[in-house]
């Protein structure tokens, strides 16, 4: 078994300059909760203010701590005149081997193949108008996950901020529609199950399930 597979986001926020908001502090908010639900090893790195890097020691959960990351930020708008944006960002997650696994969180200044993969393509994604990339080295799966991102961008790009705080909850802890109305002040179980429903969150969740069947099989951890 591999345990020095690790999984690299390498991100930037959308429309950054546009945003009246403390999004830095919402980043830190997603950081501490994905410390406390899914990985007590991850970390964070904000840097040049609107970009950010993060690596988990847990690569097959990667996708799905990217799609936390998004519906995170998207539970956010900015109002600049009389339009509403609502917050986003664009990211790159790479999978591969990592001797060391980082002690502190200056992710900025390492360098590696998770990282390489992760940071290369961020750059075509602007150009390209893409919001995830995944990159794993291995050209069949990368194939297939090339395939399915598009698809899993339409989903995403379409939810709202109301759809976005549940999902955030539903990713993370993986609650029930009741918990999750208690834990967004008490929305009734019928309202949260309306924007789940809306989201089409439930398309995305077999393929995070195959995703991870996939990177550790293919990685062998």
């Amino acid at each position: 078994m591999n345990s020095k597979i690790r999984a690299v986001i390498t991100g930037d926020i959308v429309g950054s300059t546009k945003i009246a908001g403390d999004y830095q502090e919402v980043l830190h908010q997603i950081d501490n909760d994905i410390k406390q639900y899914k990985d007590d090893s991850f970390i964070l790195d904000i840097y040049r203010g609107d970009s950010f890097q993060s690596i988990s020691n847990k690569p097959a959960k990667g996708l799905l701590i990217l799609l936390i990351l998004k519906a995170g930020m998207k539970r956010y708008s900015s109002k600049k005149g009389s339009k509403e944006m609502q917050w986003d960002a664009r990211m790159s997650l790479g999978i591969g081997f990592l001797e060391e696994y980082p002690e502190s969180n200056n992710l900025r200044e390492l360098s590696g193949d998770p990282f390489t993969k992760s940071g290369r393509n961020l750059d075509q994604m602007k150009e390209k108008g893409r919001l995830i990339h995944v990159s794993t080295g291995d050209e069949k799966l990368d194939d297939e996950i090339f395939s399915v991102t598009p698809l899993i961008e339409a989903v995403t790009n379409r939810w709202s901020t109301a759809q976005a705080d549940a999902i955030y909850q539903l990713l993370l802890k993986n609650l029930t529609q009741y918990e999750i109305g208690k834990e967004l002040g008490g929305k009734s179980q019928r309202a949260i199950g309306k924007r789940l429903e809306a989201s089409n969150v439930d398309s995305i969740k077999p393929y995070l399930s195959r995703f991870e069947k996939q990177i550790a099989w293919t990685f062998n951890i």
